[in-house]
């Protein structure tokens, strides 16, 4: 599993509420009814996923979260570390994401920790580095990004994904990403939304996991179950992580769906 399998499917997005959560104010009224709109979907599932947890995180005090769209680049710039770490060889687009991701890293962080004002890293996977005691993912699905982050490293697990049904429309990957199983379950419905969604779910695991196993998650090494009533995946690990993470675990992935978008949210509490 690996979150830039190909460039048509490497998106991302992520979002927030309230005056402390939004930066609608600074934008049209367009960007400030779809940030709105993002925000709600976000909300929801990372609130949903820290009940299922049965967490004692809450928005605000140990998780932040935030979106932000191309509109707000021109008024936070990047650190100037966060500046060097895309090469000079990376096309406008890509420049264009890693802004914005950070600029909602940003936005996210100084939710749970006002103080904090250096730069977010990259690791070696390509994942953030967050600094001791944190966690958190981003992601991206022009022109929008968004960042979860959470206190607590040592025991939770964070990863938000989302993608772009329209995108996944030009190729078919289900056998690249479906185990049988949920092949069946994608045919027996509406076939390219569905496939975002398993697409989704995967990509947030890997991204909640990579931190923990540090190597490459195949997509089929995990398989979904879907839950309509909760809006959730169950996602089973049929491969170990790790001497602490064996074969059989499990986590939930809430999933939910805004216009043509899939927004995925997977959050482990390690007991």
């Amino acid at each position: 599993m690996q979150a830039d399998m190909a460039p048509a499917l490497s998106n991302g997005f992520h979002s927030e509420t309230g005056p402390a959560r939004s930066l609608c104010g600074q934008a049209g009224q367009w960007e400030q009814t779809e940030a709105g709109r993002l925000t709600s979907t976000v909300e929801w599932a990372v609130n949903a996923a820290m009940a299922d947890a049965d967490s004692p995180l809450s928005l605000g005090k140990n998780v932040g979260l935030a979106v932000v769209s191309e509109k707000y680049l021109a008024n936070y710039p990047l650190h100037s570390e966060e500046e060097r770490i895309l090469s000079p060889r990376a096309c406008p687009r890509k420049r264009v994401e890693f802004a914005l991701g950070r600029t909602a890293a940003h936005f996210a962080l100084k939710q749970i920790n006002p103080e904090k004002t250096g730069p977010v890293f990259r690791g070696p996977g390509g994942e953030p580095l967050w600094g001791d005691g944190i966690i958190g993912s981003i992601t991206h699905c022009f022109p929008w990004s968004s960042a979860v982050v959470v206190k607590g490293s040592h025991r939770f697990a964070v990863g938000v994904d989302l993608e772009s049904m329209k995108r996944m429309q030009g190729t078919d990957i289900s056998h690249l990403v479906c185990r049988d199983a949920e092949l069946d379950w994608v045919r027996h419905g509406d076939f390219h939304e569905r496939l975002t969604m398993i697409f989704s779910a995967k990509e947030a695991v890997y991204k909640a996991f990579y931190p923990l196993c540090r190597r490459y998650i195949d997509f089929k090494e995990v398989e979904l179950t879907w839950f309509p009533e909760q809006n959730r995946f169950q996602a089973e690990f049929l491969q170990p992580l790790s001497p602490d993470f064996p074969q059989g675990q499990a986590c939930a992935v809430h999933c939910l769906r805004y216009s043509e978008m899939v927004f995925s949210c997977a959050l482990h509490q390690f007991q």
